[in-house]
C-alpha cells in the first residue's frame, strides 16, 4: 500500500440545513415511487416477521410449517434460514402489529433510507452537488435496488437491511469516525447478509493512517499500532460472535448450517459438489456479464429474465468504476469487491428468482463510490445517458415484474 496516494476529504460546502432538506426530499421521493411501484400489499414471504414474533415470545423457531417459505425443518420446530438481524430491528414493530405486519412497507422505508445514505456518501467524496444528485438518482433508480427495496420478500430484506449498515459503515469511514463504530456497523449488516463481512479489507486499508506508521527506508516494514485494529476487529467479532451463539442455540454447533439443513438441498442439480465450489465461479460469471432478457414471440416481446440479468444491462453507469483511477480508497473498494465477489461467485445457485444479480448488491456500496470516481469533476452527457438509460432499465424490470408479472425463466 505505501506510495499509493491518500484521499483527500472533499467534504460539501452545502449548509447542514441545505444537506438535510435535500435528504429529506431524496426520502420523501424514493418511498413515494417505491410504495407505488411495489408489487402488492404485502410479501408472502415475511419470514422476518414470523421470526420477530417468534423473538417477542421467547422462540428462536417458529411453531409450524409454510409450505411457500424456505425453513429449516428440526425436531418439531421450524428454522428461518437467513441472519436474524432483519427479524431483530423490525421487533418494535411486530410488538404492535402482530403476524399482520407489512413487511414490504418496511423494507420501502429502509430501502428509502440507504438511497440518503447513497447521497451522504457522495456528498463525502464530490463537491459538485450535480454529481451528488446524479450519483444519487442512478443509485435509488438506476440500480436493482429499486426492485429488491420494493419487493421486500426473505431475501430481497435482508439485502436491504444489510445495505443500511454497510453504507453507514461506510459512511463513518469516509468521515474518520473511531474504528470501533465502523467495526459495529460492518458487523450489523453481516448479521443480515454473511457475505458482507468480507468488506473487511476496505475498513483495514481506510484506517491505515491509524494503525500503520511506515518507517523510510525499510519498504513494507513499519510500526503497527494495535488499537485500532483491535477496536475495528472488535465492532465486527461482536456479532460474529453473536451469530454463533444463535446457531449454537439453534443447532448445537457454532456454524451456520441453516442452509446445509433444508431438506434435499444437496440433491438439488445445481448443488451437486456442496454449497460452495470453485467450479461453480463460471456459471455466476455467465449471468452477471453475459445474462440477457428474455426474448419472446408476443406482446410484450422483451421481459426480465428470473434467472438474472447482466450488471451492465440493469446499471451502465458503472462502467465508470473503471476510470476512478489509483488511490487508498480506490484500492479498498476493488480488494472488498474482489473478495466478496470470488465467494458469491462460488455459489451453486446465483440468486434466482431475482431482477439483475442481487448477489453483487453486497458490494453496491463500493461499486458505487468508485463510479462517483469515475465520473470525475464535472457531469458530462454521456453520464447523464447512460445514468437515465439505467433508471430506464430498471423501471421496466419494476414495472413489468411488480405490476404486470411478465417475468419467467
Amino acid at each position: 500500500m505505501i506510495g499509493i496516494p491518500q484521499m483527500k476529504s472533499v467534504r460539501s460546502t452545502d449548509t447542514g440545513k441545505t444537506a438535510a432538506l435535500i435528504c429529506a426530499g431524496v426520502f420523501i421521493a424514493t418511498f413515494v415511487v417505491y410504495y407505488l411501484m411495489q408489487e402488492g400489499p404485502a410479501t408472502p414471504y415475511d419470514n422476518f416477521v414470523r421470526l420477530a414474533d417468534a423473538f417477542l415470545h421467547g422462540r428462536l423457531y417458529l411453531l409450524s410449517n409454510v409450505s411457500h417459505l424456505e425453513l429449516v425443518p428440526l425436531d418439531g420446530r421450524y428454522y428461518v434460514v437467513p441472519p436474524p438481524l432483519p427479524a431483530i430491528i423490525i421487533m418494535p414493530v411486530v410488538a404492535i402489529f402482530g403476524l399482520s405486519t407489512n413487511q414490504t412497507l418496511i423494507s420501502i422505508v429502509l430501502g428509502s433510507v440507504n438511497v440518503v445514505l447513497a447521497y451522504l456518501v457522495a456528498r463525502e467524496l464530490t463537491g459538485k452537488r450535480s454529481i451528488q444528485l446524479c450519483a444519487t438518482a442512478m443509485f435509488g433508480f438506476g440500480t436493482i435496488h429499486w426492485w429488491v427495496a420494493s419487493s421486500g420478500g426473505v431475501w430481497m430484506f435482508s439485502h436491504t437491511v444489510s445495505l443500511t449498515f454497510l453504507f453507514i459503515a461506510v459512511l463513518l469511514t469516509l468521515r474518520n469516525a473511531p474504528p470501533l463504530a465502523s467495526g459495529l456497523t460492518l458487523g450489523a449488516s453481516y448479521w443480515a447478509r454473511l457475505p458482507t463481512i468480507l468488506s473487511f479489507p476496505f475498513f483495514l486499508i481506510m484506517y491505515m493512517d491509524r494503525w500503520y506508521r511506515p518507517v523510510p527506508g525499510k519498504n513494507l516494514l513499519g510500526r503497527i499500532n494495535l488499537p485500532p485494529l483491535i477496536w475495528l476487529s472488535l465492532g465486527a467479532g461482536i456479532f460474529v460472535l453473536l451469530n454463533t451463539g444463535y446457531n449454537y442455540l439453534r443447532f448445537g454447533s457454532p456454524f451456520d448450517l441453516s442452509y446445509y439443513l433444508i431438506p434435499g438441498i444437496l440433491d438439488e442439480i445445481w448443488f451437486q459438489k456442496g454449497i460452495f465450489d470453485i467450479t461453480y465461479i463460471p456459471r455466476n460469471l455467465k449471468v452477471i456479464f453475459a445474462g440477457l432478457p428474455r426474448f419472446i414471440d408476443g406482446f410484450p416481446y422483451v421481459t426480465p429474465s428470473w434467472s438474472g440479468m447482466a450488471i451492465w444491462i440493469t446499471t451502465p453507469a458503472f462502467v465508470y468504476a473503471f476510470f476512478a483511477g489509483r488511490s487508498k480508497l480506490m484500492t479498498a473498494c476493488w480488494a472488498s469487491i474482489a473478495l466478496i465477489a470470488f465467494v458469491n461467485f462460488c455459489h451453486g445457485t446465483w440468486g434466482f428468482a431475482q431482477f439483475g444479480y442481487r448477489f453483487a448488491l453486497d458490494f453496491y456500496p463500493f461499486l458505487f463510490i468508485l463510479t462517483i470516481k469515475g465520473i470525475g469533476d464535472e457531469i458530462k452527457w454521456h453520464h447523464i445517458t447512460l445514468i437515465l438509460l439505467g433508471i430506464a432499465v430498471n423501471l421496466w424490470g419494476v414495472l413489468w415484474i411488480n405490476k404486470f408479472g411478465w417475468v419467467g425463466y
